[in-house]
């Protein structure tokens, strides 16, 4: 334990005096750069700190939270809205990823905290697919009019806006900004821990084999994806039953990888069996069978959620990519597929070993390609 430590202290220091010589630059630069820097460092000190005391909380004041309703082509919303004390890095859309707590999900709060403080206003809809696991089409349209309420429906709101989205909302986020009616009003996109092929991406949750990795071995998938994967996509389900039953078997799955399922599995009808084959399958080559034999709606749906299939030229702003190298949910292949998609310097991909999947790691560990994520974001921010 104590060599554990003595390597943990030095990675630290290590870790310390390589930001602290990459603001030389900044000095010779301008104040501005420099200010960008170090206020990097204050939200990555924040980002691990949680609610807990940090250096970014003692010298900023907190946003002023506001919840909001809107309605869109009669469609109804709530979101909040974080107002900064000085806003002057414009407007940013933050989707949620699953969380049964939509909105106020206290690391979602803690984060439009933090990004409140260094002057971003801050917009958090309520997204009920991501809220209750049924993730479809559905979120795209709830974005691109969660966009337009940003960029269009107070006098004081900005023209533009910049999104962000965790995990399994990048790919409704990205289709979102690519929409005809928003594409010129989003300024970036800001994707964490993002999927780019949605059968590539069934396919490692299930099997762990990455196909995008050129070559290069992915980590063990974490055993709870794929009945996340599974929960999300049950409203797709006609046959209640099936639904239920379903739900009942990766629920407790989820609880203990172990629990006894078998009763419920045979009790399933075709549709509910098919998705239950795919979701436990082991063999790579079987996937796009089994997807093939799924529902025609639920076959759709994932086609549609599938930034592969879309042209990307449709996508006016410029993109910021940040995955961890290690992540066991969505390898990190698909943020550099993606980066690849799209004309050179459009996108920028950070591999950043702090992140575990979308939570950052405790005590800064490996923070050095995060926080240099952390520094374009603010820039883009500033318009830069």
């Amino acid at each position: 334990m104590a060599a554990s430590l003595v390597d943990m202290r030095t990675r630290l220091r290590l870790g310390a005096l390589l930001m602290a010589l990459s603001l030389l630059p900044a000095l010779l630069s301008g104040c501005a750069s420099l200010e960008r820097h170090h206020q990097a460092l204050l939200v990555l000190g924040d980002l691990s700190a949680g609610s807990g005391e940090s250096r970014l909380k003692r010298r900023s004041e907190p946003p002023r939270r506001e919840g909001v309703h809107y309605v869109r082509q009669g469609r109804a919303y709530q979101a909040d809205l974080y107002h900064p004390r000085e806003p002057r890095r414009g407007s940013l859309l933050l989707v949620h990823g699953f969380t049964e707590q939509g909105r106020r999900d206290p690391r979602l709060v803690a984060l439009a905290m933090t990004l409140g403080r260094v002057g971003f206003t801050v917009m958090v809809p309520e997204l009920e697919g991501l809220r209750d696991y049924s993730i479809s089409t559905r979120e795209v349209e709830a974005i691109v009019d969660a966009i337009r309420h940003a960029t269009g429906s107070a006098p004081e709101a900005p023209s533009r806006t910049a999104v962000a989205a965790v995990s399994f909302a990048v790919g409704p986020a990205l289709i979102a900004a690519m929409d005809e009616a928003v594409a010129n009003r989003v300024s970036f996109v800001v994707a964490v821990g993002g999927y780019y092929d949605m059968t590539d991406m069934l396919r490692y949750v299930t099997t762990g084999e990455d196909r995008g990795g050129a070559g290069r071995a992915a980590p063990p998938p974490q055993r709870e994806a794929r009945w996340a994967v599974l929960l999300s996509q049950l409203h797709w389900l006609e046959d209640e039953q099936d639904r239920t039953l379903l739900e009942t078997i990766a629920r407790r799955r989820l609880a203990d990888p172990e629990a006894p399922v078998a009763g419920e599995a045979r009790r399933l009808g075709a549709s509910g069996r098919a998705l239950y084959e795919l979701v436990t399958n082991r063999d790579p080559g079987r996937v796009e069978a089994l997807i093939a034999r799924l529902p025609p709606s639920l076959v759709r749906e994932l086609e549609a959620l599938d930034p592969s299939r879309r042209a990307l030229d449709s996508l006016q702003a410029r993109l910021v990519l940040i995955h961890g190298p290690q992540d066991r949910v969505i390898p990190v292949s698909h943020s550099r597929r993606l980066r690849d998609a799209l004309p050179p310097g459009q996108a920028r991909l950070f591999e950043a070993g702090a992140l575990q999947h979308v939570a950052v790691s405790p005590g800064w560990r490996d923070g050095w390609g995060l926080w240099r994520a952390l520094v374009h974001v603010l820039a883009l921010g500033e318009g830069e």
